[in-house]
């Protein structure tokens, strides 16, 4: 007399479920402590305090360069 306490899908089905919001909550929390350290910046609005010339949106892809290889401050 065999007795099966659990179908073999049913495991996986619990491991996906767990990992998906393990998953979920890191992302979660991740999100909040970049918002923390970040501020509310945003790249699709102006942020106050920045003028168009100092705005990282209207740099031009040799200005970004320049900027992320040190060469030149925003």
């Amino acid at each position: 007399m065999s007795v099966h306490t659990r179908a073999p899908g049913r495991t996986l089905a619990i491991a996906t479920v767990v990992g998906t919001v393990a998953t979920l909550g890191y992302m979660y929390v991740a999100g909040v402590q970049t918002k923390k350290e970040e501020g509310p910046a945003s790249v699709y609005n102006q942020s106050k305090g920045l003028n168009s010339a100092t705005n990282d949106t209207r740099m031009s892809s040799a200005d970004v360069r320049q900027t992320v290889q040190g060469d030149k401050k925003p």
